[in-house]
């Protein structure tokens, strides 16, 4: 794909989406935020309605008009991606894409990153913007590489793991290309990737030390401009340590693969793989560890990355194995040998997969994602490397098909410039002790070979290296508290700036080391790297960086500039400022070369393209790998990690959790200019240490119900409008005795009319199908919440015009009850609180609408008039919201909606689960036969077969340990009314003649067991694959 067809793709997406800009404000004639998202709303609540009541288990695409309000509603957040001050930059190209190569100071390819990344959301044209960009950087390196440093060797592959069906990483690299199995495996030579032809002989080129001396060596400590944490450039050295290990015996050699494959973490070898393993059939690796000893000896903040990717592995090995979605795994481990390790062997090799997809993924979501800036301006758009594509003429885009790293991204890639304070005090001590009292411009090659040698054949065994001067536990784990701080200090602590004399002088050595090596290697020149990078090469010094002290020294050292060497060219050059589609800000080169290094690094890799599927990573572990744009984070994966295995240091709404590679002050004022005042949404302050457990955030247990103040606090977050004293109010409205026998008649009749509508028939026979916990149990609630209670429209056969669906209704009452009650996973906090603020602001405005309406005042706006009118017309609660008025008269409507849809939305989906476990419980489990106590039971009215029937109810929670607590939460749960309206509905499940359990997994709930914090939860697994709180789905068969 050439530069021409990405600068035609643009142009295309330009002007497609300014029709469309222009189309959609001539229509409608608006311009404020709040109008658009009202009518963006009103138009999507407009198409739901219009849409039939069956859709065949399809999803219909937004509506022309629905999806050019949204549009704009995207647009007016994000700001556009292009304006007249950009048309130089695609001129330039249009001009010199295939001639002396494009001016990368005007930002070409910046201005189309930023013009992907604030296009609205599925715009067509961007999309294929982003595989013509895609295309574009993959072809930067040529695959195979078109040379190497030496010949590579003959050798033999690993064999496949019998014991394992799936595909899974090899140790040291091999067979990641079928059919060239030795690419990018360890232990083979460097790429060269441009054949230099400068003839200035190596003699002739300046000493390494003056070089350093005169370009390169620290003047004073400069920020980093665009605000990015030293944490940031910790996670790069995990990077650069998984591709690059030049084998100190033979230079041209790298001792571990070409591949982001956590080999830091896991080893570049069998041998060292296997002192990793626990191999004791639970998958698990030693707490703590990790394979590369060249980490002890960077700065603690690297190692505590490493150590939370060595817990993420251990927890997805655990979650795999309690899930068991194959049904192969048992816990305890088998106690015969072989079977033993094909367990263990099953889990290790699935969970290495997930981590390193996990890896993959925090590098394309938050290492990149700063690199271009897109956290740093609230953008959660990523580019998307890994996806399938196809090109014009149909020919598949390649993906999989092997790296190998070359010399010249291994000289890009020291970034020793943007050392921190904080590291460059550390490595400062650390040198004293390996060299006391020698000056640091003293120290030689060979004092550091000597000494770099000693120490890595030294370190011993992996489970009891240090991280710095951190000691483990007597357990072997790392305190909690002390990782926190290493972490959380090196996101407080900014990193350096790029740039000429930004080195520390301590690194004197390792620059002149890596000059000698790249001298070794014959590295091409600056120019000629730049050629190669369609970039156009630089006509003199002041060109390559117009700070004259540097230009001046530059010149004096190399005379000419085709002469200036790669590596010092790379580090020295002039850097960016920070701008849209730029927040690295490295020098012009290595701010292009790392796009397209990124893009070969991760589409090369087979296990993240086309073997990155859920048959191989489990259904759990391929969602667990996906970037959720909604968590607070704009798109990074970081925080999940830190969230899951350090809950008590990361508080929910802190930036250290949600912005680690960002300095929080420098953070807080990009979020200060993002519209919707976002900043208030976060806590800017290091957290305090220690902080509450994840167990005590709603104070309660899950399932046990959660004390009053962890209540209100909780559902104080979605809405000012929550008033104990006016949920009184809405107690004395739902239950008192009359109305309670009125909700019990209507739970048995809505239950009977789902079993008859949801059945399906058995052909050839007088049996019938109900999954009678998806369509039945979770939706007898949603049913009498949208019609008898708060007047939403639910789509029915009886309301073709609604708006809302019945399952994603559900879905959303079980968001809110997960966000009030449970909530036991940070990571999910945000989206929960978010989704669920949403939810309640929603139902309780159409509630409000009612009460009004009831009190004789007119409906505001013309966008709630009509969705009252068309697709909001449900007055079937009229007399009960007449009773909540008449005990409510001088209560403010908003306020009494709000609480009145906050009682019962909170705790619908709790009232189905505790439904669904007792159906489950009394359904026999071998022989799937219904209790017959409990069907005799429902064929009897009176009084005491309803006690009875309460007492079975109880009996059946307090085996499954679960209590549902009444007081002083209302609700669904209430006492009185929880009894009266499960009693009708267990009887009309019940009373279903011949009722069993449908034949197979079917007949059950997938359920696993998981434990938190000590705890044990039982979680479910929905029909997508995913982990849910909820009871998902349960046939059973009646005739």
């Amino acid at each position: 794909m050439a530069l021409s067809d990405i600068l035609y793709d643009a142009l295309a997406a330009l002007f497609v989406l300014y029709v469309r800009i222009v189309k959609a404000l001539f229509e409608l004639a608006v311009s404020k935020s709040k109008t658009l998202q009202q009518l963006a709303h009103g138009s999507e609540i407009l198409q739901a309605s219009l849409e039939p009541v069956d859709l065949d288990g399809g999803h219909p695409p937004p509506g022309p008009l629905t999806r050019s309000l949204n549009d704009l509603v995207q647009i007016d957040a994000r700001g556009l991606g292009f304006r007249a001050q950009d048309i130089p930059a695609y001129l330039d190209v249009l001009k010199n894409a295939n001639g002396e190569g494009i001016n990368d100071r005007k930002f070409f390819l910046e201005k189309v990153l930023t013009l992907m990344a604030r296009a609205p959301d599925d715009f067509a044209p961007t999309k294929r913007l982003q595989q013509a960009v895609i295309d574009l950087l993959y072809k930067d390196l040529p695959h195979p590489p078109g040379g190497y440093l030496s010949l590579p060797p003959s050798v033999s592959v690993a064999s496949t793991n019998a014991r394992v069906s799936y595909a899974f990483r090899s140790a040291d690299g091999s067979n990641y290309n079928p059919l060239a199995p030795t690419l990018g495996m360890a232990n083979m030579p460097y790429a060269r990737s441009v054949p230099s032809a400068n003839l200035v002989p190596r003699a002739a080129l300046p000493d390494p030390g003056l070089v350093f001396d005169t370009l390169l060596k620290r003047e004073k400590f400069e920020p980093h401009p665009g605000g990015i944490s030293s944490l940031f450039f910790a996670f790069a050295d995990l990077i650069i340590h998984c591709l690059f290990n030049t084998d100190p015996r033979d230079w041209t050699k790298n001792a571990t693969n070409s591949y982001l494959d956590l080999s830091v973490l896991y080893g570049a070898s069998e041998q060292q793989v296997d002192g990793m393993r626990k191999k004791d059939g639970t998958g698990m690796i030693w707490e703590d560890a990790f394979a590369d000893p060249r980490l002890m000896l960077m700065p603690p903040a690297v190692g505590a990355l490493l150590v939370i990717f060595n817990r993420n592995h251990n927890y997805i090995c655990q979650k795999i194995q309690s899930i068991n979605e194959n049904g192969n795994l048992v816990d305890p481990p088998p106690q015969d040998a072989d079977a033993r390790q094909a367990q263990d062997d099953e889990l290790f090799q699935r969970a290495r997969l997930v981590n390193s997809g996990f890896f993959m993924q925090v590098i394309l979501a938050d290492y990149v994602g700063a690199i271009l800036g897109l956290v740093r301006d609230g953008l959660a758009w990523r580019l998307d490397p890994l996806a399938y594509t196809r090109q014009l003429d149909h020919e598949v885009s390649p993906r999989g098909e092997g790296n190998a790293v070359s010399i010249e991204f291994n000289l890009m890639y020291r970034w020793h410039a943007t050392t921190s304070q904080i590291d460059e005090q550390w490595t400062e001590q650390a040198f004293k002790k390996f060299w006391p009292g020698k000056n640091f411009q003293d120290i030689t090659i060979d004092d550091f070979k000597n000494v770099a040698v000693n120490q890595l054949r030294a370190a011993g065994d992996p489970k009891k290296w240090p991280i710095g001067d951190l000691q483990r536990n007597s357990d072997g784990r790392f305190d909690d508290a002390q990782l926190a701080q290493i972490l959380q200090n090196a996101t407080e602590h900014p990193a350096s700036a790029f740039g000429a004399r930004r080195t520390p002088e301590v690194l004197r050595i390792i620059e002149i080391l890596g000059m000698e090596q790249a001298r070794s290697w014959g590295v091409c020149t600056m120019n000629e790297f730049r050629k190669f990078m369609g970039l156009k090469p630089y006509a003199d010094f002041k060109e390559w960086n117009p700070d004259p002290s540097i230009a001046s020294a530059a010149e004096a050292l190399y005379h000419d500039i085709d002469n200036l060497e790669l590596h010092v060219g790379l580090q020295a050059e002039e850097t960016k400022k920070p701008m849209p589609g730029a927040g690295l800000c490295p020098g012009y080169t290595i701010s292009r070369a790392i796009l397209g290094d990124a893009v070969c690094l991760t589409r090369g890799d087979r296990f993240m393209t086309v073997d990155f599927t859920p048959f191989n990573f489990t259904s759990w572990g391929y969602q667990d790998c996906q970037i959720n744009p909604n968590d607070g984070s704009y798109g990074g994966m970081l925080t999940k990690l830190l969230f899951r295995h350090l809950p008590e240091y990361y508080p929910r709404d802190s930036t250290y959790a949600y912005f680690p590679f960002m300095v929080p002050s420098e953070m807080k004022k990009a979020v200060e200019k993002l519209p919707g005042n976002v900043v208030e949404k976060y806590s800017w302050t290091r957290p305090p240490v220690p902080q509450v457990g994840i167990a005590g955030v709603n104070g309660g247990t899950p399932g046990n119900g959660v004390a009053a103040s962890g209540y209100y606090a909780r559902m104080s977050k979605l809405s000012k409008w929550i008033n104990p004293q006016v949920t009184e109010t809405v107690d004395e409205a739902l239950f008192a005795n009359e109305q309670l026998e009125q909700w019990g008649t209507s739970f048995a009749k809505l239950t009977r009319s789902l079993i008859e509508s949801k059945s399906v028939n058995h052909i050839g026979s007088t049996k019938k199908y109900v999954d009678i916990v998806k369509d039945v149990i979770n939706l007898v609630p949603v049913h009498w919440i949208a019609n008898e209670v708060l007047g939403l429209p639910l789509k029915t056969d009886a309301n073709p015009r609604g708006s809302l669906r019945e399952h994603e209704l559900y879905r959303r009452l079980a968001n809110v009850s997960n966000y009030v009650f449970l909530d036991f996973d940070p990571e999910a906090d945000w989206e929960l609180r978010e989704t669920s603020a949403t939810a309640l602001a929603e139902f309780s405005k159409r509630v409000k609408i009612h009460l009004d309406r009831l009190r004789g005042r007119i409906v505001d706006g013309v966008i709630d008039r009509a969705d009252l009118l068309w697709a909001g017309h449900n007055e079937h609660n009229d007399a009960f919201l007449k009773r909540v008025l008449s005990l409510g008269p001088g209560v403010n409507t908003e306020e009494l909606a709000t609480n009145l849809t906050a009682q019962v939305i909170s705790t619908a989906a709790l009232y189905s689960k505790a439904l669904s476990l007792v159906v489950d419980f009394y359904l026999d489990s071998t022989s799937g036969e219904a209790d017959a106590n409990l069907v005799q039971l429902a064929k009897n009215e009176a009084a005491s077969s309803r006690a009875e029937y309460v007492q079975r109810i109880n009996d059946a929670l307090e085996n499954l340990g679960l209590r549902i607590s009444h007081e002083p939460f209302h609700g669904l749960l209430y006492t009185a009314f929880f009894e009266k309206t499960t009693v009708q509905v267990l009887r009309s499940i019940f009373s279903l003649p011949g009722l069993t359990r449908a034949p197979g997994t079917s007949g059950h709930l997938n359920k696993f067991t998981q434990t938190v914090d000590d705890m044990k939860e039982q979680l479910y697994i929905d029909s997508s694959g995913k982990s849910t709180p909820w009871p998902a789905s349960l046939v059973v068969q009646y005739n």
